[in-house]
């Protein structure tokens, strides 16, 4: 795991859109490019032997199906099987996670999924939204979808039970954890804590890096440029304390910074 995921600046020139890099043969973890950007998503692809799933399609103004297909049609080839489909899906449903769907409809062998919570639910299996744990199975590789509404209702985290990668889209990362709903959240992160005490969980990644490597000091919405970022990956003793943090409000959540998170209301 790159412990610095540098996304560059204001300047694309010799820069791709996204940096990529190969967890291992069948993970792989992308970052949009900052100069496209400010937000600079990370977005994920799972590849199992039959089917690949992709968290995320980005925040726009870049082709995301291109870099996704040539890992898909490469992972084929390894396996030796001539086809893979691809299902598209999300963290939750917020523009800059989702702006490159359009890219991904009417294409053979593509799934797009909804992006409300009634699509989730039905897709993944979801019998009790959000109570119930959803699987998939990607072809040798399963997958374990825990609801997380709070942030955004539709919001997920995906587990890969190979690697042991928590993926917590927007609701758990070094940054400004915002909160739309303050009840749903605390469920949440309960939820998410009590699934990663259950699991072998080897990093739980987010969809974003905004805190910057000194102590609880993020950077200003809308920069551009972060050399000094906090690292990707968080940690389950940082988990434990968003959920004390949480849990301490009791429903009257203010907005509380801490070393590598800010828990951060809003109006919904």
């Amino acid at each position: 795991m790159p412990s610095i995921w540098y996304a560059g600046g204001r300047d694309c020139a010799g820069r791709a859109d996204f940096n990529v890099q190969a967890y291992n043969d069948g993970l792989f973890i992308l970052r949009q490019a900052a100069c496209k950007n400010y937000e600079k998503p990370f977005i994920y692809l799972i590849v199992g032997t039959e089917r690949a799933l992709l968290i995320d399609t980005g925040a726009g103004k870049v082709d995301v199906v291109t870099p996704i297909d040539s890992l898909v049609r490469a992972a084929a080839r390894r396996r030796g099987v001539s086809t893979i489909q691809l299902i598209v899906a999300h963290s939750h449903a917020h523009g800059d996670h989702i702006a490159g769907d359009t890219q991904f409809v009417g294409r053979a062998n593509t799934v797009l999924v909804g992006r409300d919570s009634a699509a989730v639910r039905a897709f993944f299996g979801i019998t009790h939204w959000p109570q119930d744990q959803g699987t998939i199975d990607l072809g040798g590789r399963v997958l374990d979808i825990v609801a997380i509404p709070g942030h955004q209702p539709a919001s997920i985290a995906v587990y890969d039970r190979r690697t042991g990668v928590l993926l917590t889209g927007d609701t758990f990362y070094p940054g400004r954890l915002y909160v739309r709903d303050t009840a749903a959240y605390a469920l949440s992160v309960a939820r998410l804590l009590s699934f990663a005490t259950a699991h072998r969980v080897s990093h739980f990644l987010g969809a974003h890096v905004e805190n910057t490597r000194t102590p609880g000091v993020d950077y200003p919405v809308g920069t551009v440029d972060q050399p000094n970022e906090h690292e990707h990956d968080m940690t389950h003793a940082q988990l434990v304390e968003l959920d004390s943090v949480v849990q301490a409000m009791r429903g009257r959540f203010v907005r509380t910074i801490r070393r590598d998170f800010t828990v951060w209301p809003q109006t919904p």
